[in-house]
């Protein structure tokens, strides 16, 4: 379970930087300072959004008994971290504060705000470890008919081949999970990386319970996972962006 209290500094040091722009740049604002405002708040709002979500309730018995209803919980606050995140990295105004990269591609934009995190290299190599080894475990499947690296697929391998559309597969997060695939080498895959597969694997469409066959409890590790990692960027980012004004 994410600790709620990074979602709380974030949220104080988003708001803070809206404030900062407010009373310290010139006015009118600039177009510049604006969208920057503008991009502020939208995260702010959203993760405070994520820090006060508590549990989702369902109209269905089946569904608030759940043992999975606790991890959808947990996915659904992914999603609105993700929201803050795509408000602040989307913005070159913003992103320009840390590096100035011109980049079309969204994991990249991302990769910008991951610079960062405020997690050390320690931090970063559990959470990363953790990711890994739940791609690697071999699931028993009746029926698979692509061909795969042991007897039985990997993790990765399911999603990639059930779960991933062909055109989907050699671009952008697809090609990176077909090259560690192919290569039999998940270091090819980075925590940013995963971050923003958690994010495709949740939004594009991918039920992460349906792909994390088996036991519910690979779901909560690696969603618990993805938020904290997820929360730490932001944390570290919305920091430094505040000092950066």
């Amino acid at each position: 379970m994410l600790d709620l209290a990074i979602l709380g500094r974030t949220f104080r040091d988003l708001q803070n930087s809206s404030g900062k722009i407010c009373r310290e740049r010139p006015q009118p604002l600039s177009a510049n300072d604006y969208e920057r405002l503008m991009g502020f708040g939208i995260a702010s709002d959203w993760t405070g959004w994520a820090h006060a979500l508590k549990e989702l309730t369902y109209t269905v018995k089946r569904r608030t008994n759940s043992d999975r209803a606790g991890s959808v919980n947990e996915a659904t606050r992914f999603t609105f971290m993700w929201t803050a995140a795509n408000a602040l990295f989307v913005r070159p105004t913003i992103t320009d504060l840390i590096a100035q990269r011109s980049t079309r591609s969204e994991l990249d934009r991302f990769r910008i705000l991951y610079e960062k995190t405020a997690m050390d290299h320690a931090e970063e190599t559990r959470l990363l470890t953790t990711l890994h080894s739940l791609l690697s475990v071999t699931v028993k499947v009746k029926h698979f008919p692509w061909q795969t690296v042991g007897a039985y697929p990997t993790l990765l391998e399911l999603i990639f081949h059930k779960h991933t559309v062909p055109d989907q597969q050699s671009m952008g997060i697809g090609r990176k999970m077909h090259q560690a695939i192919n290569s039999n080498n998940l270091n090819l895959l980075d925590l940013p990386d995963l971050i923003y597969a958690t994010r495709n694997w949740t939004i594009h469409g991918v039920l992460l319970s349906s792909s994390f066959r088996g036991t519910s409890k690979k779901f909560k590790l690696w969603i618990d996972t993805a938020n904290h990692a997820l929360a730490r960027t932001l944390e570290g980012s919305s920091s430094f962006l505040l000092s950066a004004l």
